[in-house]
């Protein structure tokens, strides 16, 4: 976790003058910084500031345009002109904002930023700091002011936003390449909303005419300049766990999801900001004479160090619960729960048994990994009973279908939960796992599934995100990411990108260690950055808590603590939960 910029960061104690910050914004990203908001033009759906504004600087003008997610004309404005002598790329500075729009969840979308007539990026709302890259160009998001309500409750923050479960506001920078722009010149920027149903979400645009200096525009550089890191791993963040509309390589619109195989690629890709994806459709979504095809378009949507891929399925069996399968590599098969083929059935004799899943996918040569999820939902349970170490390498804590990790956790998500076949329950029973979440997105967006009336599970939306995990790796790859989560060192997160470090003398999360010696203690150890402030830090012994720690709104939290426990085989994992109910839980580190 990296030391961070301030006002007072460069050589001396004075200040640095405007001039000098703008500098040393374009030798920390060679290119050359543009005031991305000059003379607004074409304001299409956009609502305009009225008398009270939202802004999060200080100097600012009632220059304030919001653009709802269900605009049918975007808005287009002019920049600053760009200098005559410009750099390998052009940074426009803005001052952006985001929210939800109304106190109930929303579908997702996107917003597409274009640059003189050229798609730049696209980009969705966010709670949190985000960045969003194409083979050209980067917007970095930096969430300097984040506001929530409570579920069900909202916030009236200015004239135009009222009613609001969430919105953050912040400095923003748009990177191009110079070849885009014309020296001496403005460039334009537009941008438009894209949403396949209707939503109250936003994106704001104001002015802040002193951005660069007047607001904390270093979170934004370092967004772009480093990525998260943990001891000598860095951190990325995926979604493996969504679902298409495509069914049997033909019919679109016919499977539990929306949108093609492809649009959810290219989502995942582009607004959905993620690092690593897996599409696991229903097996029976495949046609069983194009498996192949179906499982290599995650080998043709891999672009190492930028975005990886893992072939994968979900096994959707009612009988023995849902497991989704991960290959680290091409050669891959898809496995039915229904012996006689189609949608999953309701009988016993006619369901393929984890067993046999397993057997069949041994068989292939390629290693893989299977993990449970919502195993306590009742219209869904999976039997923990029947868990393989070797292959059930992780739990789906959290997803759209709620909080996993025990009984009355928030958010809910389902009507109906067991009061066992939780994480907890599965720790009480001595099966060892580690721990991410994904959305089992079914509306298109991979990385941010928020359901919608066109959704078969219409109630899949939430307060938090939907879903996240997190590795530990050294490089991104497909294989390094497989690696990884099979080393159990990984996290999960409600949607957020919460970077969360825990270990166990010393140990990273994930690791098996011998037992203790004799009066040797256990040291848990906890450092967290988190996207918004920190409500409070659990550690969870044997699946059950034993020592809270409260985070006092801080967004950063170092604790370490010390537990002494009698002989036998122990686990400890580490769940921190923030203001706004965002939360990471850590795979654990067993002892014995």
């Amino acid at each position: 976790m990296s030391t961070r910029q301030d006002a007072y960061s460069g050589e001396g104690i004075a200040r640095r003058l405007p001039a000098e910050v703008k500098e040393w914004v374009e030798a920390k990203l060679d290119a050359s910084v543009v005031m991305g908001l000059g003379k607004m033009g074409e304001t299409g759906d956009a609502r305009c500031a009225g008398p009270r504004i939202s802004g999060f600087g200080e100097r600012h003008t009632f220059s304030e345009w919001l653009l709802p997610l269900s605009a049918k004309r975007g808005m287009a404005w002019e920049t600053q002109p760009v200098p005559q002598t410009v750099r390998k790329s052009v940074a426009f500075a803005l001052s952006l904002g985001f929210g939800n729009g109304s106190p109930l969840p929303q579908p997702s979308g996107q917003f597409d930023v274009f640059v003189n007539d050229r798609l730049a990026v696209s980009c969705r709302v966010v709670n949190h700091s985000q960045v969003w890259r194409t083979a050209d160009c980067t917007l970095a998001f930096a969430a300097n002011r984040l506001e929530a309500a409570a579920p069900f409750s909202s916030l009236t923050l200015s004239s135009l936003i009222r009613d609001e479960a969430f919105a953050t506001f912040g400095p923003a920078l748009l990177v191009v390449p110079s070849d885009w722009v014309t020296p001496g010149s403005p460039a334009v920027i537009r941008v438009e909303a894209r949403c396949p149903v209707e939503s109250t979400r936003w994106l704001q645009l104001d002015q802040i005419p002193a951005l660069l200096h007047q607001t904390d525009i270093y979170r934004a550089v370092d967004l772009l300049g480093s990525r998260p890191r943990i001891g000598n791993w860095e951190v990325y963040f995926g979604d493996i766990h969504t679902h298409s509309g495509q069914v049997l390589e033909e019919s679109e619109g016919k499977g539990c999801g929306l949108g093609s195989r492809r649009e959810n690629y290219e989502y995942a890709l582009g607004p959905g900001g993620l690092d690593f994806y897996a599409l696991t459709d229903h097996e029976w979504q495949v046609d069983p004479a194009r498996v192949q095809e179906y499982l290599d378009l995650a080998l043709e949507y891999e672009q190492p160090g930028r975005f990886a891929c893992l072939p994968a399925f979900e096994f959707t069996s009612v009988i023995y619960g849902h497991r989704n399968v991960y290959f680290r590599g091409p050669g891959g098969t898809v496995v039915n729960a229904n012996r006689t083929g189609g949608p999953p059935v309701m009988d016993v004799e006619k369901s393929v048994t984890p067993e046999e899943l397993w057997e069949a996918l041994r068989a292939t040569g390629v290693p893989f990994m299977t993990v449970p999820h919502h195993p306590s939902s009742t219209s869904h349970p999976c039997n923990i009973g029947i868990f393989r170490e070797e292959y059930d390498r992780l739990v789906e804590v959290y997803s759209v279908w709620g909080s996993s990790e025990y009984y009355g956790d928030f958010p809910r998500g389902v009507s109906d939960r067991y009061r066992t076949l939780n994480v907890q329950d599965a720790i009480a029973r001595g099966h060892r796992f580690g721990m991410i979440a994904s959305a089992d997105g079914h509306d298109g967006h991979p990385g941010n599934a928020q359901g919608g009336p066109m959704v078969k599970h219409h109630h899949q939306f939430h307060f938090c995100g939907s879903g996240r995990a997190a590795v530990l790796t050294r490089e991104l790859t497909r294989e390094s990411v497989f690696d990884a989560l099979h080393a159990r060192r990984c996290y999960a997160t409600t949607g957020t990108p919460i970077v969360l470090d825990a270990r166990v003398n010393g140990h990273v999360m994930g690791s098996q260690l011998p037992a203790l010696g004799k009066d040797e203690p256990a040291r848990v150890a906890v450092h967290c950055l988190g996207t918004n402030g920190i409500d409070h830090v659990r550690i969870v012994r044997d699946g059950r808590i034993v020592h809270t720690v409260p985070g006092h709104g801080q967004f950063e939290l170092a604790l370490e603590w010390e537990d002494r426990v009698a002989d036998g085989p122990h686990s400890y994992y580490v769940r921190v939960v923030q203001v706004d109910r965002e939360s990471a839980w850590s795979s654990p580190v067993w002892l014995g």
